[in-house]
């Protein structure tokens, strides 16, 4: 299948639509985040640590000045993560 027509391409090209807005609160987005389903809290949190570690990695973007910070911050992150790797336990249930 083609990425373009994947859900989570969709999905992603919709959350970019929406950070482009520059009305968009992060805090009134995680304020959301407690409705969420329990088992999608997992799922997100899922999401968040694979996006850390896409961003990590020097191989899969390219990296100016516009994202240098980010990229530096998921660095850490990943470090982080990968270090206790072991104590991170989100199961599916």
């Amino acid at each position: 299948m083609n990425i373009n027509e994947s859900r989570e391409y969709k999905a992603a090209k919709e959350l970019e639509r929406v950070l482009n807005d520059y009305s968009f609160n992060p805090d009134r987005f995680t304020a959301a985040i407690p409705s969420f389903h329990k088992t999608l809290e997992q799922n997100f949190m899922r999401l968040i640590i694979a996006c850390i570690k896409f961003l990590a990695d020097d191989s899969n973007r390219f990296i100016d000045l516009r994202n240098k910070g980010s990229h530096e911050a998921a660095v850490i992150l990943a470090k982080a993560l990968e270090e206790h790797k072991n104590e991170i336990y989100l199961p599916f249930i």
